[in-house]
């Protein structure tokens, strides 16, 4: 712990213990950031006051100056308001910028000791001069009597800078100058994020697999089509919802939409990994990868439309940045916890604020990065709560290693469950095309051959050419196109209304009930149980297909 020897203007210092303007000294310097201040600028307040302290979080500059008023009786804050301002300013050399503006520089002037009626009339003065002044100046009265503070900050919602943490001082037992000499936090390590530079070459690998293997065309900028996403395991609630196929919640946050897409979200998962993966290891940015990509899914399931095909990392990279920012707080104020905290705003506002996309005319996924953000938020208070100030990493490391793990596991059943989707939607291209098929039956039956000579593995045409040439007593050649159509039904059976095959079924069945009536009762056996009524039971009903 520093030696804290202050400065006595006047009065004789009391010995009997220590003041509480030194032991303040102590714990702002312990748990706060600051430390005895060693620039030229404030030798004027040195002259002041009996400790004046300094804080740089690389952005903003704070300077305390505190007036002992248990060793010196009475003693007073002596710097005009003025001249107080203009030190603010020669500070502002000190602070860092944002988008090329100076951040504000804040004075603090603290009388410390038994209060008295003249002292909030003078401390009222020191006040920032308006809205667009780069100093702050506030005044602050601790009254070591009554135990209460004030200042001239003070709002409704808001008691002030400092204030809190001094209420707190003031009400509890004192710590010894060996507690305040342990720090209360493990500075991190800086070690290149390994993990998050191979998630960027499997989103790469992913999207590379998209372009080589895509079903059709890709457009401009490697631009996927959307049967390629929907083959790939992108999120359509439809297919989730109806048809069961909740791979998609983990396959979607591995594709990409293009390649602009993809390099966004890997220099987004560089940055996030650069900052966060030496801070809390390995196992927990995994653990937070994940749950942000798990949440953006989710979200994005429930919030958007039935046939928006929706992919892509930010949620992952959401959860990221809006851990980032909650973990922060395991940091005292200062350069560190400042810098995660405007790494992770610069992120999550403009990627969170659907007006920003909007007027660039972007399609952002909104619901998946506020899933995201949700997510990384959740886990990250959770490695605020077992993460102790006195280890370099969170503990539970190990749960959070079993986690990642799973997570990691999980994938191969995406992974078998897109092998069979993409069979199946690369089958979708030798369908006849919407705009292309026939809007009524008879048109269909009309251009039958042509259709079939154009689509040999769509089944649509050569049903109704099996019918007509059944209506023209053709049963072999009924029979060759009802089979036809069969024989691609595991590929084309997710693709076409479900009864579609049973239809089939039927005309296969009548075309050869006549000679063989035993085989044409099994055929017919899965249309009899889907078709209770209608003109597919009445053939069956009249061909005595369903028994009797």
């Amino acid at each position: 712990m520093p030696d804290i020897e202050p400065s006595f203007r006047s009065g004789e210092p009391n010995t009997s213990h220590e003041t509480f303007c030194t032991y303040l000294a102590k714990q702002l310097i312990a748990k706060k950031g600051f430390e005895l201040a060693g620039i030229p600028e404030a030798k004027r307040l040195h002259e002041a006051c009996d400790i004046v302290l300094t804080q740089s979080d690389g952005y903003t500059f704070s300077v305390l100056c505190m007036v002992d008023r248990e060793a010196r009786p009475n003693a007073a804050f002596s710097i005009a308001a003025e001249e107080l301002e203009e030190i603010g300013k020669a500070c502002l050399k000190y602070c860092g910028t944002v988008n090329g503006t100076t951040m504000p520089a804040s004075i603090a002037v603290l009388e410390i000791g038994p209060g008295t009626p003249d002292q909030q009339a003078r401390l009222q003065a020191f006040k920032r001069s308006s809205l667009r002044a780069k100093v702050i100046p506030s005044g602050i009265i601790v009254d070591t009597l009554s135990g209460s503070v004030w200042s001239n900050r003070t709002h409704w919602f808001w008691k002030g800078p400092y204030c809190g943490f001094i209420e707190k001082l003031l009400a509890a037992p004192r710590e010894t100058d060996l507690d305040l000499a342990t720090p209360a936090f493990v500075a991190p390590t800086s070690s290149f994020p390994f993990l998050a530079a191979f998630m960027v070459l499997v989103l790469v690998a992913i999207f590379a697999a998209e372009i080589v293997f895509g079903i059709g065309p890709w457009a401009d900028l490697l631009q996927p089509t959307n049967i390629t996403l929907v083959a790939f395991g992108g999120i359509m609630p439809n297919l989730v919802l109806q048809s069961g196929e909740w791979y998609r919640l983990l396959a979607a946050p591995f594709l990409h939409a293009d390649i602009i897409h993809l390099v966004m979200n890997a220099i987004g998962l560089l940055l996030a990994g650069r900052a966060l993966e030496p801070l809390i290891g390995r196992a927990w940015f995994a653990v937070v990868y994940v749950a942000g990509a798990l949440a953006g899914s989710l979200l994005s399931l429930i919030l958007n439309p039935p046939l928006i095909v929706a992919v892509g990392a930010s949620g992952a990279i959401m959860g990221l940045f809006a851990a980032m920012l909650t973990i922060s707080a395991h940091f005292p104020p200062g350069a560190i916890r400042t810098g995660l905290q405007m790494n992770a705003i610069y992120v999550l506002l403009p990627s969170l604020l659907p007006l920003s996309g909007a007027l660039k005319g972007e399609k952002v996924d909104y619901a998946a990065h506020f899933g995201g953000a949700l997510g990384g938020v959740i886990v990250g208070l959770i490695i605020l709560g077992v993460w102790s100030r006195s280890e370099r990493l969170p503990g539970f490391r190990q749960y959070a290693a079993a986690i990642a793990i799973a997570g990691a596991a999980a994938l191969i059943y995406p992974a078998i469950s897109v092998a069979h989707a993409y069979h199946r939607m690369s089958f979708s291209t030798q369908l006849i095309p919407p705009d292309r098929l026939p809007k009524t039956s008879a048109d269909m039956t009309a251009h039958a051959l042509e259709l079939i000579t154009k689509y040999p593995h769509d089944p649509r045409p050569r049903f109704f050419r099996a019918a007509q040439l059944l209506d023209a007593n053709d049963r072999n050649g009924a029979e060759r196109e009802a089979r036809a159509g069969l024989a691609d039904e595991d590929s084309w059976r997710p693709l076409l209304a479900p009864q579609f095959g049973n239809t089939l079924r039927v005309v296969l069945a009548v075309a050869i009930n006549r000679d063989r009536h035993e085989e044409a009762l099994q055929t017919a056996r899965p249309a009899c149980d889907a078709f209770r009524d209608g003109p597919m039971r009445k053939l069956l009903d009249d061909q005595k297909l369903c028994g009797t």
